[in-house]
């Protein structure tokens, strides 16, 4: 097993604040260039016979993750914290051979902006705008 390639968000740059109408979000506390990794958090592997019963608030946050057995992959970064939106300014990727979840930014974003991504698949909650 190769060591994961974590890239921690530069101090002070995010920010976890409440949201009006989403509980918390992740903001940007100065601007953040189009193109920019944020950060590349780890994960904590799931087998299928991990998966969490979906009574449980945890099962709303493991990401799919392509690589056999494993199926799901929890975060412990900001991935997880990131709300839905359908116009994103950021975008999660899989790093398989790095164990993480990458946050890259799609477009500039302003300082007090919120970090936003689009989820890939019908949420399962009403989206607040």
């Amino acid at each position: 097993m190769s060591a994961a390639k974590i890239v921690h968000p530069e101090p002070g740059l995010l920010e976890l604040v409440p949201i009006k109408g989403k509980g918390r979000g992740v903001v940007a506390t100065r601007a953040i260039s189009k193109g920019t990794i944020v950060e590349a958090g780890p994960v904590i592997k799931m087998k299928k016979r991990d998966r969490l019963d979906r009574s449980t608030v945890l099962s709303h946050y493991p990401f799919q993750w392509d690589e056999p057995p494993y199926v799901h992959a929890f975060p412990l970064g900001y991935a997880g914290l990131l709300n839905h939106s359908d116009k994103p300014n950021c975008k999660i990727e899989s790093d398989i051979e790095g164990d993480v979840l990458c946050i890259e930014t799609i477009a500039d974003i302003a300082p007090g902006d919120e970090l936003v991504w689009n989820y890939g698949i019908d949420p399962w909650f009403k989206v607040s705008k």
